[in-house]
Formats: C-alpha cells, structure tokens, sequence
C-alpha cells in the first residue's frame, strides 16, 4: 500500500461522528482523505461520506463538487442513484418529505435497483418511500411501502422503524389495535430509545380508544425512562394531564349536604 493511502479503518471512523450527527467532524475527516485517495472505489466510498455530511449540512457547493466526481467515476448511473438517496434522506432531515419521495421514487422507477444484488439498498429505499409517505399524510400508501420494505427482508436493519413507522400510519387511520401491536412489537427487539417511542404510541392509541388508565399505566412507565431523544416530555406530560382530565370528568360529584 503507497504510503499515507487511506485505510479501511480510516473509512470506516468517518462512520462515528456522523452517525452522531457530528457532519463537520466527519466531513473534514473526509475531505482530508479524498486527498490521498489512490483508487476508484476507496474515492466513491469517501464522496458518499461527504455527501452524508455536506448534505446535512447545507453545504451546496461542497455537495455539487463531490457529484461532480462522482460522475467522472465508472458506472455513474448508479453512483446517481446513491448520491440522490443521500440528498433524499437530507430532506427527510429537514421535514421535505416530498423532495425525499421524489428522488426515491425516480430511483425505484429507474430498475437499477431491481437485481438481486441491489436487494438490501431497494429495501432501504422501500423503508424511506414508507417514511416519506407517511410524513405526507399518504397513509394508506405509506404502508403499502413500509409492508413491501417488510417483505423483502423481514428481519432487516429497518424493521423497528418499519414497526413505528405503521402504528404511526395505523393510528392516523384510527386502526388503534393494528397501532398498537405494532408498537409493542419495538418493546424487545434491544433499542430501549425506540422502544421508548413504541410506548409512546402505545400509550396514545389506549387514550384515543379511552382506555385512559391503561394510557396513564404506561406513561407512567415512560416517565421512568426519560430523557429520550425521540420523545418530546411535554408531550408524555400532557398526555398525562388529559388523562387525569378525562378521569376527573368521569368522577361521580359530591352532593350537596
């Protein structure tokens, strides 16, 4: 190996940071080894890096130059389908569900994804398609996507968010069993954040089928397990305060003496 090329464990460390959302760390990490970059691969490997980082970062310039690259790589049709998936989920970030769905759709309708080879990257589009649907209010289509993500590969990387993602879908369609059992599937599968979240919405589907002591029982569970970074406390806590409400109404009044 020519001295000071860049490593596996190299690539694999810019990994760290962003998947913590430090993009400025990662990316200056990646930037610095695009410079010693020697072969094709290794230099596509990094330009998606920057992608992840420059995209969530809003850095227009900086992700134009690393697609420009791109396309002087081999293969850049399929070096655009990954690029686009990137800015994809970059939309997702900042709450542009439709600009997500439409680069994702343009890659599923492309039939670059269609091999078996491409199997585990058309399940993440699905899963994506999913989420994207579903932060349009398209819910009904939204799990269409998510159950077709499921299918593919029924214990992937993605089925805990597939699970939150259809009891948020099942509970906007008022499908409060469905909702419900979803969630609670999050419970055990080793991510407490998530199942955290699941708890959440297990606890709202229970208050809008006024089961409301069984709601306040499990937000009350939840209560135990803040701080979450998925979950917004004022929102367990008025949760709670409609559940009290709602009981307090129900008490039968003192009469008067």
């Amino acid at each position: 190996m020519p001295q000071n090329a860049v490593t596996e464990e190299e690539i694999e460390a810019i990994e760290e940071p962003s998947g913590n959302g430090q993009y400025s760390i990662a990316l200056a990490l990646a930037q610095d080894m695009l410079g010693r970059a020697r072969d094709d691969e290794t230099i596509m490997r990094i330009l998606f890096s920057v992608l992840t980082c420059s995209t969530r970062l809003k850095l227009d310039e900086i992700t134009n130059d690393a697609i420009r690259r791109l396309e002087q790589l081999p293969d850049p049709r399929a070096t655009r389908i990954f690029a686009d998936f990137i800015q994809a989920l970059a939309d997702l970030s900042f709450n542009k569900p439709q600009e997500a769905l439409n680069l994702i759709e343009a890659n599923l309708d492309s039939g670059l994804l269609d091999s078996d080879d491409c199997n585990d990257h058309k399940y993440e589009h699905l899963v994506y398609k999913g989420r994207s649907l579903g932060r349009l209010g398209r819910y009904v289509e939204a799990l269409d996507a998510l159950d077709a993500g499921h299918r593919m590969c029924p214990q992937g990387k993605y089925e805990t968010d597939i699970l939150i993602a259809r009891s948020n879908c099942l509970m906007a369609l008022d499908r409060y069993d469905e909702s419900f059992d979803a969630a609670r599937q999050t419970l055990n599968r080793g991510d407490e954040e998530m199942a955290t979240l699941g708890m959440q919405y297990m606890a709202e589907c229970r208050m809008w089928q006024g089961r409301v002591q069984e709601s306040l029982e499990i937000y009350s569970a939840i209560q135990k397990r803040l701080p979450c970074r998925f979950i917004e406390e004022e929102r367990i806590q008025e949760g709670i305060r409609n559940g009290v409400a709602y009981l307090e109404r129900l008490r039968p009044q003192r009469m008067p003496s």
